[in-house]
């Protein structure tokens, strides 16, 4: 009886972009790149784009693969310190 008198859509479902507005756009996380100007520009923010490094990796013979049987590392835990330096 109390769930037909609340009325209205169901609260429990999952908040998608087809229950929102038409402007509604839910995305999935993503950060900012820029800002957004008059007249529906966008400014796009060099210091807030990622800069992915990747290494060459041109000869390395190992494979992406760390078996779980594995011995635990020798390295020392990382340290605030250490690390700026």
């Amino acid at each position: 009886m109390t769930q037909g008198s609340v009325g209205g859509a169901d609260r429990m479902n999952k908040w998608t972009s087809k229950r929102g507005p038409r402007t509604f756009n839910k995305g999935r996380g993503a950060k900012g790149t820029g800002m957004g100007a008059s007249g529906w520009k966008f400014i796009q923010i060099k210091e807030q784009v990622p800069e992915f490094v990747v290494p060459d990796l041109t000869g390395f013979k190992l494979k992406p693969y760390v078996n779980y049987r594995a011995p635990a590392g020798t390295d020392t835990p990382l340290t605030a310190k250490a690390l700026f330096l």
